[in-house]
């Protein structure tokens, strides 16, 4: 089959086309031809080697859809020709954890497609039936591929970990990124004021399109004084912090009394400074946000084939051109996701 490796960490044309055996399902796993995968920055930050439990050679790719073309054995309950989708990571379902509901931090079982499993960059993939939600008809592959990590995130963030009530005012940073869109649609569909920030003016009509009440295009970052004019110098209740320590004090910065503050991305992998004394006097609460369950995935496809929330697809590509899609994303030239098309089976 054809497949992206990635041999070598470091630069996005590292990434390179190769020939490699179809891998063979084991039990409790089904082969899955992929039809689409999407490009995350969570992939570029593996690519670059900050993520210690990926090992080269690799494969990459935690956005993947398509359909099974074999099926394992003692892997009940699946069939050839089933639609699926992959989550990020694993989880065992059986911790104390799981059962808490807090499987996306399970310690037992937590792989992660396109770290210890070879991911969906490639034109197949074998993946633990426990990392898969079943696509619904009338779902493009394209749109299926980013669910998970982009509407699924969402759900997890302004859902689960946010607690976004209606009436709320929520700051999104990073916001015309694959999960500041889907964290935008969602928190508008639950009655929430939306106040997105982005860097660029070229990325302001998608995210009124998204349904955000205010767009605040600050190319510098430094908004928190924006959001405060905007607020009547209240501030915000809630903060999504796509973008992480680049923007983290100015979003701090912009919450109200008591404001919530959930951090779900870091992409330039930094640290922060933090002044205890500002989250005492206000009272404020930052939480984390880290992967998409098997219940909150089977939301998001719902959320997406009923339409409240919409995949931004920007553009398909030939998975051939991996390494290109990995350079657009981190100079910032992509609005929503780009999805990867492996190439037709000879």
């Amino acid at each position: 089959m054809k497949a992206v490796v990635l041999r070598e960490f470091g630069a996005s044309h590292n990434l390179l086309l190769e020939s490699v055996p179809v891998p063979k399902p084991g039990r409790g796993e089904v082969l899955v031809q992929v039809h689409a995968c999407g490009v995350c920055y969570h992939d570029v930050i593996n690519r670059r080697g900050n993520l210690p439990r990926t090992h080269v050679p690799a494969i990459l790719g935690h956005e993947a859809a398509g359909e099974v073309v074999e099926v394992g054995p003692d892997t009940p309950g699946w069939k050839v020709g089933d639609r699926v989708a992959t989550l990020q990571r694993l989880s065992c379902g059986e911790c104390a954890l799981c059962k808490s509901g807090r499987n996306s931090l399970c310690k037992k079982d937590n792989r992660f497609f396109g770290e210890e499993l070879p991911g969906g960059y490639a034109q197949y993939l074998v993946a633990p039936v426990a990392g898969l939600g079943r696509v619904p008809a009338g779902i493009s592959w394209a749109e299926a591929a980013t669910v998970c990590c982009t509407t699924g995130t969402a759900v997890h963030t302004v859902r689960t970990r946010g607690r976004v009530r209606a009436g709320e005012t929520v700051l999104i940073t990073g916001a015309s990124g694959g999960v500041g869109l889907s964290s935008v649609q969602l928190a508008r569909a639950d009655g929430a004021r939306v106040i997105a920030v982005t860097s660029g003016e070229a990325k302001a009509e998608a995210l009124h399109a998204a349904g955000a009440h205010e767009v605040i295009v600050s190319r510098g970052l430094d908004f928190s004084s924006e959001v405060r004019k905007r607020t009547g110098g209240e501030g915000v209740n809630v903060a999504i912090e796509i973008v992480g320590s680049v923007t983290f004090d100015q979003t701090l910065k912009s919450l109200a009394p008591g404001g919530r503050l959930v951090v779900v991305g870091n992409l330039e992998t930094g640290t922060v400074n933090l002044n205890p004394g500002l989250v005492i006097v206000k009272e404020l609460e930052i939480l984390g946000a880290y992967a998409t369950t098997r219940e909150e995935l089977d939301e998001a496809l719902q959320l997406t084939a009923s339409g409240t929330v919409r995949q931004f697809v920007s553009e398909s590509v030939p998975l051939a051109e991996a390494g290109r899609a990995h350079f657009r994303l981190e100079n910032r030239e992509i609005a929503g996701r780009l999805v990867l098309i492996p190439p037709a089976l000879q």
